[in-house]
């Protein structure tokens, strides 16, 4: 019930004397999760992001709302994966500067140590960002009536669609470059 439970809309949820909120409130996606869970493995992830940064000029009190909830959302999931972009890139670079120590030091405490943090997996985000419509407002995240629900999951198969006719951001990133994310809308990686 909490992970439905988005303000205005929807009040806190009580769980053994706590009150709770949609987890989106402090993280959109769950990327960190996913990559801290296993840090040394390959990973191709599916991010899905219902929010965008990008959008129009607010013209009047309830677009401001809409904008700076969409704004607040989006910005959490892209602080979330430059975080794990510059993370794993340090994990790379960690175990890249490991494999030049002698094999008769790597013995000593701090190897050992550093040895926890390194990691050479990679690992490539496709990011799925819906693209508001015209006709939504700034109620969206909690109007769920079955044309909402269509035309979310036409867009969502929409993008689905576009990604998969670029099979080359499924392969595995190169070495050099540990952590890509590509964004369908924006035709790119990075």
């Amino acid at each position: 019930m909490a992970s439905g439970a988005l303000p205005p809309g929807f009040p806190a949820v009580e769980i053994d004397g706590e009150f709770y909120w949609d987890g989106g409130m402090v993280s959109n996606t769950p990327l960190y999760e996913v990559l801290s869970e296993r840090p040394g493995c390959d990973t191709l992830v599916f991010q899905v992001d219902l929010w965008s940064a990008r959008g129009t000029l607010p013209r009047d009190l309830a677009d401001v709302a809409e904008r700076s909830k969409e704004i607040q959302y989006s910005s959490r999931t892209r602080l979330v994966t430059e975080f794990m972009r510059r993370t794993q890139e340090q994990r790379r670079l960690l175990h890249d500067v490991m494999a030049l120590v002698p094999e008769d030091r790597r013995d000593h405490p701090v190897y050992r140590h550093a040895e926890a943090s390194a990691a050479e997996a990679l690992t490539n985000v496709i990011h799925l960002i819906y693209r508001n419509k015209p006709h939504e407002g700034h109620f969206k995240d909690y109007e769920f009536s079955a044309a909402s629900m269509r035309s979310h999951w036409q867009s969502g198969l929409d993008d689905m669609r576009h990604t998969l006719a670029r099979p080359q951001w499924l392969a595995a990133p190169d070495p050099e470059h540990p952590f890509v994310a590509h964004d369908v809308h924006r035709g790119d990686a990075g």
